[in-house]
């Protein structure tokens, strides 16, 4: 076998590996741009945008591990090779391995990132999540969608109540597509800072809001039975709130 070939090919190999590598960083860093701005947008995202990130990270540092070992097998290749002693057969195809490895896992990376439905698709893992870490969850305690978004309504407009009633004013969301449930965090948030309500509850509005996002983005026909009951739970602890923070006007009016 040449042995100019080998040396020219593995140099080549390694400068193209690393150089692809760099560039799909570069792609990465301005798609990850585009997510943060549709976040902004869209205060509902920041769970998925969450989930993306660490899933991308994840990706991102075994890619960057498996184009080292390609780059360093590459030039171990042209470190051995000799005018007239090949490098060990082994050597090379494991080099050729490697970085046909790294190129191929590089464009699975960059069809993941600009894939359409990669929010509906983490939203959807993400349940798929909750679901497996609720032992006994089956069929018999699922329920449409529609029944968590028609009780979820009424739990937002009861926070809101409760935010007026207490004279706090609420976010400003004009502009900002799909802004209720984010706004609605905002609100919970305020409430939970001028002591209205109690840390459990305000915990348990940040899992339902949760919830809801992860449900609307991800298309889900489904949901589980016992979140639509915590948020009928959690209206009903909101009504009781708003009743109260009443109580004092009415005793002040008397």
């Amino acid at each position: 076998m040449n042995t100019d070939f080998i040396y020219w090919t593995f140099t080549a190999a390694a400068q193209c590996v690393s150089t692809f590598v760099a560039l799909l960083l570069t792609g990465y860093a301005l798609v990850l741009s585009q997510i943060e701005s549709a976040r902004d947008r869209d205060d509902s995202l920041q769970d998925i945008h969450d989930a993306l990130r660490m899933s991308y990270h994840s990706r991102l540092t075994w890619l960057a591990w498996l184009t080292a070992i390609a780059v360093v097998l590459s030039l171990l290749v042209v470190w051995v090779n000799r005018a007239n002693i090949p490098p060990p057969d082994a050597l090379m195809g494991g080099a050729a391995f490697m970085d046909t490895l790294a190129i191929v896992a590089g464009l699975a990376f960059v069809v993941t990132i600009i894939d359409p439905r990669k929010y509906q698709k983490a939203a959807e893992r993400e349940l798929e999540q909750q679901a497996q870490l609720k032992e006994g969850e089956d069929a018999a305690n699922r329920t449409p969608s529609t029944e968590f978004f028609r009780v979820y309504r009424k739990l937002e407009r009861s926070l809101r109540d409760l935010a007026m009633r207490q004279g706090m004013e609420e976010a400003p969301t004009e502009g900002r597509r799909g802004s209720a449930a984010g706004s609605l965090r905002q609100v919970a948030e305020t409430l939970i800072q001028h002591e209205v309500i109690s840390e459990e509850l305000y915990s348990e509005l940040q899992q339902i809001i949760k919830y809801r996002n992860l449900l609307f983005h991800g298309h889900v026909k489904e949901a589980n039975f016992a979140m639509v009951e915590r948020a009928r739970h959690a209206t009903g602890k909101l009504k009781a709130a708003a009743k109260h923070a009443d109580h004092p006007a009415r005793t002040e009016t008397n």
